[in-house]
């Protein structure tokens, strides 16, 4: 199905730039940038839909778009969409996005045991995402591919692999949980980046922007973001979720 193209987004620095959070230059997306969105998917009473910001032939953001209708009508069973990258984008090392309804949260329960999102950005394929089998994964993953402060949960979810949260998260220590950010891993690999928002959260209209937590190293060359964003286009009446700021690493 071909992409829908969106022209600059108006204005397109809004996108990782936040008037709130202030502005650093590298921020800032070039105005030569379009928004490339993938199809669409009915999420709740709307739909979801994966998009990358390019700049030319370089990818600047990769994000998953709702529509604010999606936060509604939603299943009461877990469930997950899968999100195809705009046709005809290349955003190495990213392959394609899921999105994950939890809508009695999840373990550790005190933790993260109320409805949320998990936005997948997966750097696999959907086949072998499928493949991820379930159940304790000690595999030793060299410390130089682990953000400082990272550790394991362990075992891996089905088609999905080993969670990795941040102990410095203000969820695991006093603030109740609305976002953070987890790595995935399975055997050793990195197969996912993963920022989870409460569905409390993204009604809110809050807009976000922060730092994304970064090895000294990945294990497969690519972009990858130092940034995620949360916003709000009230003109367009959706939230975006984004892994801002790719740099060559």
């Amino acid at each position: 199905m071909p992409c829908a193209i969106r022209s600059s987004l108006v204005p397109v620095a809004a996108l990782v730039c936040l008037v709130v959070a202030g502005c650093d230059s590298d921020a800032i997306a070039p105005e030569t940038a379009q928004e490339l969105d993938g199809p669409a998917v009915a999420v709740g009473s709307g739909t979801a839909r994966a998009f990358v910001v390019m700049d030319g032939g370089t990818a600047r953001s990769v994000g998953i778009a709702l529509t604010d209708d999606a936060l509604q009508g939603l299943p009461s069973t877990m469930t997950e969409w899968q999100l195809a990258l705009p046709a005809g984008t290349t955003a190495r090392p990213w392959d394609h996005m899921t999105l994950d309804w939890n809508p009695q949260g999840h373990e550790p329960t005190p933790i993260y045991g109320v409805p949320h999102f998990d936005f997948h950005f997966y750097t696999i394929s959907p086949a072998e995402q499928t493949s991820i089998a379930g159940g304790p994964d000690t595999t030793t993953v060299a410390s130089q591919y682990v953000p400082a402060n990272y550790a394991s949960q362990v075992v891996s979810v089905p088609q999905m692999g080993v969670h990795w949260a941040d102990t410095l998260a203000a969820e695991f220590h006093g603030h109740p949980f609305d976002q953070t950010l987890i790595y995935g891993f399975y055997r050793g690999r990195m197969v996912f980046m993963e920022p989870m928002v409460t569905r409390a959260y993204l009604q809110s209209g809050a807009d976000l922007q922060r730092a994304v937590p970064q090895p000294a190293a990945f294990q497969t060359a690519g972009a990858y973001p130092t940034r995620f964003s949360i916003r709000h286009d009230a003109a367009a009446h959706r939230i975006l979720v984004s892994l801002d700021s790719l740099t060559a690493r």
